[in-house]
C-alpha cells in the first residue's frame, strides 16, 4: 500500500516530518473509493501504526446506546495481525466513558498512573504490554461515534502535538469512509425499495400511474397501465398524466383528480376514457391518492380500472 511506511522497531514514533508526510499519503489514496468499508478500516489502522511508529492502532465504534465500544478493526505490527471484535463497556469503566463524552484527544504518557487509563490497568494494560495509549474521538455529523486509539507497547515515547494532529487526520478519513458507506448503504436500500415497489405495482390487475403531484408528471407506470395506453413505459414517464385522457376531458379530470388528492371529493371515483395510442378510447373508473415524501416532495398514485 502507498500510505504504508517500512516497519520500524516498535515505539520509535515518527518526527513531524514523517507524520505529515505520511497524512499526505494517506490522503492520496485512491483505493478508498474501491474498498470495502472492512478492507478501509484496515487500511487505515495498519496504515496509522507504520507511519506513526506504535504497535497498536484500532478504531472502535460506540453502540447507539452509549454503553459499549466495540473495536470494528485494530492492527497489530509485531504479528502483522488484524482482528475485530472485542468489546469494552462502560459500567466498568466510567471515567473512562466520562472522558470520551468530551470529544477531545486524550493523549496519555504514562497509562499506569492517568486516572482516565487507571480502570484498564488490572486486565487490559498488563495483557497487551500497553504503556502509553492516544484515544482521538471520531465524530459524524456533529456526533461522537466511536475513537482511533494508538498504543505504545514496552518502552514508550512522549506524545507531540504532531502525533496529535496526525490523529486526527486519520480519524477524519474514517469519518469520511463511514459517511461513504452511509451512503452506499442508503442507495441500495433506496434501490431494493424500489424494485420492491414496482413488484408490488405490477402484480396489481389495475393500471397505476405514479406522478409529480404538483408538476403532474409521470415517475412511474406499471405493465397494467402499458398495456391499457398501448405506450411503452419510457413513452409516459414525462407526460402530463392528463394527456392520457380524452381531449374533452382533460379539464374534468384535472379538477376531480386535484379535489381527491385533497381528499375533496364525495364520489371518490371518476369515470373517465383513457385515450390509447392507436387512437382506440378505454373506459376507465380512476381514483387518486397523495403521499407526502419527508423532503416535502408530494407523489400522486392513480388508479385505472377498465369499466
Amino acid at each position: 500500500m502507498e500510505a504504508q511506511l517500512s516497519l520500524v522497531t516498535p515505539n520509535t514514533l515518527m518526527s513531524p516530518e514523517d507524520l505529515q508526510e505520511g497524512i499526505a499519503s494517506l490522503s492520496r489514496g485512491a483505493y478508498f473509493a474501491e474498498a470495502s468499508l472492512d478492507m478501509m478500516l484496515s487500511i487505515l489502522t495498519e496504515s496509522a501504526a507504520n507511519i506513526c511508529g506504535v504497535e497498536r492502532a484500532g478504531i472502535w465504534a460506540l453502540t447507539d446506546d452509549r454503553r459499549e465500544l466495540r473495536c470494528l478493526g485494530l492492527y497489530e505490527r509485531a504479528k502483522r495481525l488484524h482482528s475485530s471484535g472485542n468489546v469494552i463497556d462502560a459500567i466498568g469503566h466510567p471515567i473512562f466513558f466520562a472522558a470520551l463524552q468530551e470529544g477531545k484527544c486524550i493523549a496519555v504518557d504514562d497509562v499506569y498512573v492517568h486516572p482516565v487509563t487507571a480502570e484498564f490497568v488490572s486486565y487490559y494494560l498488563p495483557r497487551h504490554r500497553v504503556t502509553a495509549m492516544l484515544v482521538t474521538p471520531i465524530h459524524l455529523r456533529g456526533e461522537l461515534q466511536g475513537v482511533l486509539c494508538l498504543e505504545q507497547v514496552g518502552s514508550r515515547q512522549p506524545w507531540a502535538a504532531a502525533h496529535q494532529i496526525f490523529a486526527q487526520a486519520v480519524a477524519n478519513l474514517v469519518t469520511l469512509a463511514l459517511v461513504d458507506y452511509e451512503a452506499g448503504e442508503a442507495k441500495l436500500e433506496a434501490c431494493t425499495a424500489v424494485e420492491q415497489l414496482r413488484a408490488v405495482i405490477n402484480a396489481s390487475q389495475d393500471a397505476m400511474l405514479l406522478a409529480d403531484a404538483q408538476s403532474g408528471e409521470i415517475l412511474d407506470v406499471n405493465r397494467q397501465a402499458e398495456a391499457l395506453t398501448g405506450r411503452s413505459r419510457e413513452e409516459l414517464l414525462g407526460r402530463h398524466h392528463v394527456s392520457l385522457y380524452s381531449v374533452e376531458q382533460q379539464s374534468v379530470v384535472t379538477g376531480e383528480v386535484s379535489r381527491m388528492l385533497e381528499g375533496r371529493s364525495a364520489a371518490g371515483r371518476l369515470a373517465a376514457e383513457v385515450q390509447r395510442s392507436d387512437g382506440r378510447r378505454v373506459q376507465v373508473s380512476v381514483s387518486a391518492e397523495r403521499t407526502d415524501l419527508s423532503d416535502g416532495r408530494r407523489l400522486a398514485l392513480s388508479i385505472l380500472r377498465a369499466a
